[in-house]
């Protein structure tokens, strides 16, 4: 009799440990939705910033201007096919004059009515004179979703010339589907016709694509697909099944056996619900208590293991610049708040530092892309080598960077601009064999009461504006 109570104990304590789990399955899904919610269009907006930031390079040009008003078909041949970033990164582009006209296409993806609803579009929206900025649609030809980017026909500074355009387009295919499921831990597909998905999981949410009127051409669709929810799954099964063992063993073996193996079971699983909770609250740093389940040879093993590279994979994705190995903009704008409201907090000093290499699309025309890259991972390296730990550094567009200066006045801040002005002077470029004399300008502000990050970034942004206009190669600090 004792023995049969001590068995039904154990099988409710076991029953009130499966809905334990059960309920943290269940939160779990909760925030990991929120979070693919919140990730995914941060992701949209770095492929925003890759097409703006080569409609920037190739639209803004007084030569491609003057190229489309003459038809010269060679010259901008020439300098689209012949860049790599460019061929490698698009499976579309070309440019269009004020008329529709294409002047050169490489794929073409747009009919003529649709090429005449884009030059409305940019009619309206882009004045001639006025500054332009690139705009980003999702499109369907031929059965087919690109994502595009366009951008009027511009000068130098920037203004509009003419309402012809340049466009890049990247289409959104297996690949593109692959890597969205690899970054965000989350079964992705594309609903629009023909293309629909197996819908396999349980949806989570649907992202509308929409072309530039506005009317929507498809839906990205995200699926359950998480691993912590199918080890979830896994336990669960694997917990009935040892449950009903233990109660077979329990109803013949001793009262001090029961206990000591009722105790080893809540210790175990005590131990890894409590590290996946303190995982779905973001502590990765929680990984570490299952590091005695990774040494396992089954496949509770192999799931813990794959937990560690995703985490430690996705850290690396949405922080770093692949080019610089430097911060990116979208964990650079996240540092910014944190350092703001620790000055506000604290009543303490920061500045704010907003970098950019002069003439770099020069360096570009004349050496090359891979000398441009050259020189963005050099400058990169000059800075991180000057500046302290705590310091945050990071590129937030083509040829900007911003560095983040704690506990630091703007004189100091100015201090550190000039030590990395005497580091930075040349870079060798294997290319040509031999040095090239590389400048920047840089704009400092410091924290004002009452200050956000906009408020700081615009202040030394104008002071960087102002250092271009005073001859470039110097630093300015914000007007008082």
């Amino acid at each position: 009799m004792i023995l049969v109570l001590i068995a039904f104990s154990i099988l409710l304590s076991g029953v009130s440990d499966f809905f334990v789990i059960k309920k943290m399955e269940i939160e779990i899904r909760k925030k990991e939705s929120c979070r693919i919610k919140r990730a995914f269009p941060s992701l949209l907006h770095l492929c925003e910033e890759k097409i703006g930031n080569m409609l920037n390079s190739f639209s803004m040009w007084d030569e491609m201007v003057q190229s489309v008003r003459e038809k010269n078909v060679d010259w901008i041949r020439e300098m689209m096919d012949d860049d790599e970033m460019v061929t490698s990164q698009f499976d579309s582009y070309g440019v269009y004059n004020l008329k529709g006209v294409p002047i050169y296409l490489k794929n073409r993806i747009f009919s003529n009515e649709e090429v005449s609803k884009i030059i409305s579009f940019i009619d309206k929206n882009f004045k001639v004179g006025k500054i332009a900025h690139p705009v980003t649609f999702f499109h369907k030809w031929d059965g087919k979703i690109y994502y595009v980017g366009i951008l009027p026909l511009c000068w130098n500074n920037g203004k509009v010339a003419s309402q012809g355009f340049i466009y890049f387009a990247h289409r959104i295919g297996k690949n593109s589907l692959k890597t969205y499921s690899q970054i965000l831990s989350s079964k992705v597909e594309i609903d629009v016709g023909r293309l629909n998905g197996t819908g396999s999981g349980n949806l989570i949410f649907t992202f509308p694509m929409k072309d530039i009127d506005g009317t929507i051409i498809g839906n990205f669709k995200f699926f359950e697909d998480m691993l912590i929810i199918r080890i979830f799954q896994k336990m669960n099964k694997t917990f009935i099944f040892v449950m009903i063992i233990l109660v077979i063993c329990y109803a013949g073996a001793f009262l001090f056996v029961s206990t000591s193996i009722n105790r080893a079971i809540k210790e175990t699983f005590g131990n890894i619900t409590g590290a996946l909770k303190r995982l779905s609250e973001g502590d990765f740093g929680a990984l570490e208590k299952l590091d005695k389940f990774c040494l396992r040879k089954d496949e509770l093993g192999n799931l813990t293991r794959n937990i560690q590279k995703i985490a430690e994979q996705l850290s690396v994705n949405l922080s770093t610049d692949p080019l610089t190995g430097i911060y990116n903009r979208l964990y650079f704008s996240k540092k910014f708040e944190e350092e703001i409201e620790r000055a506000k907090r604290m009543k303490r000093p920061l500045s704010f530092v907003i970098f950019d290499l002069d003439d770099f699309k020069k360096i570009n025309d004349t050496y090359g892309h891979v000398a441009g890259d050259i020189v963005l991972k050099g400058f990169a390296k000059a800075v991180s080598s000057s500046v302290r730990s705590l310091d945050t550094f990071a590129r937030i567009g083509g040829e900007e960077f911003g560095l983040i200066l704690p506990e630091t006045d703007v004189k100091t801040a100015v201090q550190v601009v000039n030590r990395i002005k005497e580091k930075f002077k040349n870079v060798y470029i294997p290319e040509i064999g031999k040095r090239v004399k590389i400048t920047f300008s840089a704009g400092v502000a410091g924290y004002r009461e009452g200050d956000n990050m906009d408020d700081l970034f615009h202040r030394a942004d104008v002071a960087l504006y102002r250092a271009k206009e005073n001859g470039k190669d110097r630093v300015e600090v914000e007007e008082e």
